[in-house]
């Protein structure tokens, strides 16, 4: 991070001095950590401060002009802490100021470390350091600039730029030709101000935006509000400002540098950055990269351009936007609670809003696919989808699995079944993706981009788990990075996204219908909306358990194939296969083979080791007990935890021996 650097005391001494000390620096060798880097750090500021004379805010741009030849360089703190170190040592025997001015001696001026980093002093008139710390804070040595004098207009009697400017000398090149007539106002004469414009252009360059090299500034700037209160709100703004420049006029420019790599996002962050400024006024003729500002140095009338300060506000464009979005994002509770946002529309009635995410899960082959196609043509046409009613909006739905000549037998199918004209889905959008690319960071920009030109309120991926790429389906983090982008997706387009998932095998009736889904629990965790499609004692048929975050609790129901799609039915949802049945219910039975409590029911006494838990003979007990039942063993943590439950009936703790049991063991 550079120096952060502010005007100057008007007892700053003449170019000579500076661009002496500065030559000198440039003898000295760099500070390299493991070389005895501090000490060679602070005699350089020493030499600066004790040896030239200089004060901390004079040596602070010639001591970060050194910093940046150091391996590593140093922090900001650090240099500012050096610098003020270097001020209170006791003076050289030769006496402060002896490299500037011989050997007489010099009085401490001891500047705090408050001081360095809050000098707000005017930079004097003549004082043309000001030239060269404002082209190293904003141009690279070999970047090309554009300067030009001042000229008044024929018509309007305003100054404004003689010609399209001195376009073919480098930064350096200009620092030397500036120091050889002691500073810039020795090169430009006229008392109509000096312009540069705001970013490094091509050698010979006309003027134009096509001529910028690098989209390096924006330029900010009023003369609608008192010049004071704009270097105010500038200040406090934290933009990354590299340059707040005193035009001598009504105004107070400001070169923030944003670091565009192409003219759209140009154009954007200048958006960003103006709309960060809303009672600033901004001339928003300053719209281009190509544009003049005044320039630190440059005469105007009877007064002169003046640098106020370098390297303000944030380090870069990402930090400010970050540290933007979250101060905007932030609201005290009595505002927020007083703002009257409506609720976002919504597209199943009573289960999904616009903006939100949705699973739909249910075991292998249980038709999740024909599910959704139902679902998507519904919504497209704002028809019911099994008993809900859905409102009309436009459907993108991105097939990732099935053949493009079977998935449009299963939309005319569908619409065959329910009487829909396929030639009626112009609301339904098919985006065949089989056999492609479809990792999940890579897909999600281009879903983006499509969403917003079709206008998207409903997105449905099919099957998610084409997304994953190289990620494991039953971590938690890597799981939670796919559900994050399909978040992110469903924030950017506000559109509903809704994805299926699949359940494991075995017989799932003795878990709790929100962990039935396969992988990583986040998938019963992370979606708004989440239906759990159970199998049913009836034929074909399914309870559904809707799981609601932002909507009220809706009752379990029953839907059944027939033939073309799913139809609620009136069924007890209860009757799922595989519950567990008292005896009488099972007609003679005592509980369903397979079931957790068919299988730990009459567990004998066993002990638990909170430090180790899978190390404990229960946890040992219950892997194997699932492993010679083909079910998997490594969730023998996870279904203790499940069958532990008081309520479940399963097992008991005996408090007297410290251990668990099957609540029916007979002790012998």
């Amino acid at each position: 991070m550079p120096l952060r650097y502010t005007s100057p005391s008007a007892s700053a001494g003449p170019l000579d001095l500076i661009e002496r000390a500065r030559r000198y620096l440039a003898k000295m060798p760099p500070a390299i950590t493991g070389q005895h880097g501090h000490d060679q750090t602070f005699a350089v500021a020493c030499t600066l401060v004790q040896g030239f004379g200089l004060s901390v805010a004079e040596a602070a741009p010639l001591f970060a002009e050194y910093n940046a030849r150091c391996s590593p360089p140093w922090s900001e703190h650090d240099l500012a802490h050096k610098l003020a170190d270097a001020d209170r040592a006791a003076p050289p025997t030769e006496g402060r100021g002896h490299l500037a001015r011989g050997t007489g001696p010099a009085s401490p001026r001891p500047v705090s470390t408050s001081q360095i980093a809050n000098s707000k002093s005017a930079i004097a008139a003549g004082d043309a350091t000001q030239f060269g710390t404002f082209l190293r804070a904003c141009f690279e040595p070999a970047d090309v600039l554009s300067i030009a004098p001042g000229a008044l207009h024929p018509e309007s009697e305003r100054a404004v730029p003689e010609h399209g400017g001195v376009n073919a000398l480098s930064r350096d090149a200009w620092l030397e030709r500036a120091a050889s007539r002691g500073g810039i106002a020795g090169v430009f004469t006229s008392r109509h101000g000096l312009f540069i414009r705001i970013n490094p252009v091509r050698s010979g360059a006309d003027g134009t935006d096509d001529d910028v090299t690098t989209l390096r500034h924006v330029l900010v700037e009023s003369d609608a509000i008192p010049k004071a209160e704009q270097e105010r709100q500038l200040r406090a703004s934290g933009l990354p400002i590299a340059a707040l420049i005193d035009s001598a006029g009504a105004s107070v420019h400001a070169w923030v540098r944003i670091d565009a790599k192409t003219r759209e996002e140009y154009h954007a962050r200048r958006e960003k950055v103006w709309s960060a400024l809303p009672g600033f006024q901004i001339d928003k003729a300053n719209k281009n990269p190509s544009r003049f500002s005044r320039c630190p140095g440059g005469l105007r009338g009877e007064g002169v351009q003046r640098l106020l300060a370098v390297n303000l506000g944030a380090p870069s464009f990402a930090d400010w936007e970050a540290t933007h979005e979250d101060a905007r994002d932030i609201v005290a509770a009595s505002a927020f609670c007083a703002e009257d946002e409506p609720d976002p529309p919504q597209l199943i009635e009573g289960i999904l809003f616009q903006g939100a995410k949705m699973i739909i899960a249910g075991p292998s082959k249980s038709r999740k696919t024909w599910n959704l196609t139902d679902l998507a043509i519904s919504v497209s046409l704002g028809r019911p989808w099994c008993g809900f009613t859905t409102r009309a909006s436009t459907v993108l739905y991105v097939n990732l699995e099935i053949a493009k000549f079977s998935y449009r037998k299963r939309i005319r199918f569908v619409c065959a079944g329910r009487s829909f004209a396929p030639g009626d889905l112009g609301r339904f959008h098919v985006w065949n993706r089989r056999g492609k690319e479809n990792e999940i960071t890579r897909l999600a920009g281009r879903l983006r981009r499509q969403a917003a030109r079709i206008g998207a309120g409903l997105i449905i991926i099919d099957p998610v788990y084409k997304t994953y790429g190289d990620r494991e389906e039953n971590s938690n983090t890597e799981m939670a990075q796919v559900l994050n982008e399909l978040e992110k997706l469903a924030h950017d387009t506000s559109a509903a996204v809704l994805i299926a998932a699949h359940f494991p095998k075995g017989n799932l009736t003795g878990r709790d219908a929100i962990d039935r889904v396969a992988g990583a629990s986040v998938f019963g965790r992370d979606p708004d909306a989440l239906l759990i499609m159970t199998p049913h004692e009836h034929p074909e048929s399914f309870t559904v358990t809707p799981i609601l975050r932002d909507l009220p609790p809706q009752p379990e129901f029953v839907i059944q194939w027939t033939a073309h799609h799913f139809q609620r039915i009136a069924a007890d949802p209860r009757a799922v296969q595989g519950r567990d049945k008292p005896a009488k219910e099972q007609g003679g039975g005592a509980y369903l083979i397979g079931s957790h409590r068919a299988l730990f029911i009459t567990m004998p006494s066993l002990a638990f080791d909170r430090d180790n838990p899978e190390g404990s003979e229960l946890i040992q007990h219950i892997a194997q007990t699932l492993a010679d039942n083909g079910k998997d063993s490594s969730k023998a943590l996870a279904v203790f935890n499940y069958i532990r439950k008081s309520d479940r009936g399963i097992l008991v703790f005996d408090s007297r021996l410290k251990k668990w049991k099957g609540a029916a063991h007979v002790s012998a």
